[in-house]
């Protein structure tokens, strides 16, 4: 998708990310069902120690269907 809106290759962008990616700009992120929250949500025992997230931090049947995504790392890892 990313290509398209892009008018470029899918090559041409998966390149650019892993570039991005080794010079410590963005960083892949992992969903594995659990989130990190700082500060936790109210009522939620999981979400602040890296257990199973509540179903109100969780997106509306879970992560499975999300897709790859990457977040910018804050002062791109200098």
């Amino acid at each position: 998708m990313l290509a398209i809106e892009l008018d470029t290759s899918v090559e041409k962008v998966e390149r650019d990310i892993e570039f991005l990616e080794n010079t410590g700009l963005i960083r892949r992120v992992r969903f594995s069902g659990t989130q990190d929250k700082t500060p936790p949500c109210n009522g939620c025992s999981g979400c602040g120690t890296g257990g199973k997230a509540c179903a109100g931090c969780m997106p509306e049947g879970g992560f499975q269907h999300m897709g790859v995504m990457w977040e910018v790392v804050n002062g791109g890892g200098r």
